[in-house]
């Protein structure tokens, strides 16, 4: 059964203000019944774990993933109680949990790097951190509606240039789940340098066109890649796990590609962007 909202209004406000143990006190009876609901149990756990009380928090949060296997921040809190007790690979199996739950869930991908990096597992810390940002460009070309109406963003110059390649991918990634695509298409430097001047094509982030084989290619207009690099820089997920990615990168010695996370990372924060 779902709790009455009521119930648990006043345990997420003192929460707000990290008041942890006074929510947990009046959570207590709403955890205490028979068959308590999922998120009244995620709660407390959430309570427990900000308290450092990690075990209490693996075991309310182990409730709440028992009755919601398929809820993700269940998944991904519980994941971060093992790891913050040193249960480390109980850690990386539920975050994997997390990650199969919702391929698009950044935080878990994180955490998941962050608990590889602890058992100097770097090379797939490197990788789970890229999943990671690509889950982000991922979770932002699935919401981007084509159509003129959008906003029109310019092209400015940035330190980092990751983000192009992220963009890239999230250009591909829509090609490849889109209906009757044959490919992708980028408008040469003189017709993006057109675009931007005239705005011909309005807020339109891309267009289809019929490549001459039968087929139909989508061509991707420079306000797509000005749209996705400002809401990467809106996204703090995204500088976070660009920045620790740097410095696994360091640890592997990899100290170009680190240099280059770590001035995407800096440019990328929406504390300094």
């Amino acid at each position: 059964m779902d709790p009455d909202d009521a119930i648990l209004d006043e345990p997420l406000r003192l929460m707000q203000f990290q008041r942890y143990q006074e929510a947990l006190e009046t959570l207590q009876e709403a955890i205490s019944i028979e068959s308590p609901h999922w998120h009244a149990l995620y709660l407390a756990g959430q309570c427990q774990r900000f308290l450092h009380n990690y075990d209490s928090a693996v075991t309310l949060l182990s409730r709440a993933a028992a009755v919601a296997p398929a809820v993700a921040p269940v998944l991904l809190a519980l994941g971060i109680a093992f790891q913050l007790g040193g249960r480390l690979d109980e850690a990386k199996q539920i975050l994997g949990r997390a990650i199969e739950v919702d391929p698009d869930y950044a935080l878990a991908f994180n955490s998941l790097a962050m608990t590889q990096k602890l058992t100097g597992e770097f090379e797939k810390a490197a990788h789970n951190y890229d999943a990671g940002c690509k889950a982000v460009v991922r979770a932002i070309v699935k919401t981007m509606r084509n159509n003129r109406g959008s906003r029109i963003l310019k092209h400015r110059e940035t330190r980092g240039s990751l983000w192009i390649d992220h963009a890239l991918y999230g250009a591909m990634y829509l090609v490849s789940t889109g209906d009757g695509l044959s490919g992708m298409a980028m408008p040469t430097g003189e017709e993006a340098v057109e675009e931007e001047r005239t705005e011909r094509h309005g807020g339109l982030y891309w267009e289809d066109r019929a490549d001459g084989n039968g087929g139909t290619v989508r061509l991707f207009w420079p306000n797509y890649f000005n749209t996705v690099r400002e809401a990467l820089k809106r996204d703090q997920i995204y500088s976070n796990l660009v920045g620790n990615r740097s410095s696994v990168l360091q640890l592997l010695g990899r100290a170009v590609e680190a240099r280059e996370h770590l001035a995407e990372a800096l440019e990328f924060s929406p504390v300094t962007a």
